[in-house]
């Protein structure tokens, strides 16, 4: 199961939002192979990533985003580059 997570900010953040809400519409379409997370900066979990500017968008543990706008099909090569790989 590939761990697909958007990382966004404590306080209102309409890219963000709007981050999470194109990551978590693809993450839809491989639910099987997906797990869709968001985590709010500054949180335990978010340590694992080390120091971020929001929004991040990480597969696994690899950050393929991070601070700007993210495009919805380049969010899609990434899910399908990363699963597979995984099938590998």
């Amino acid at each position: 199961m590939l761990r697909v997570t958007v990382i966004k900010s404590p306080s209102k953040c309409n890219t963000c939002s709007e981050t999470e809400l194109i990551v978590n519409e693809i993450a839809q379409n491989y639910k099987d192979k997906v797990e869709f997370k968001v985590l709010t900066n500054g949180t335990p979990e978010v340590k694992e990533f080390g120091l971020v500017t929001t929004p991040v968008v990480a597969l696994g543990n690899k950050i393929y985003s991070m601070g700007k706008p993210v495009i919805k099909e380049k969010v899609e090569g990434w899910i399908k580059k990363e699963l597979a790989a995984a099938a590998l």
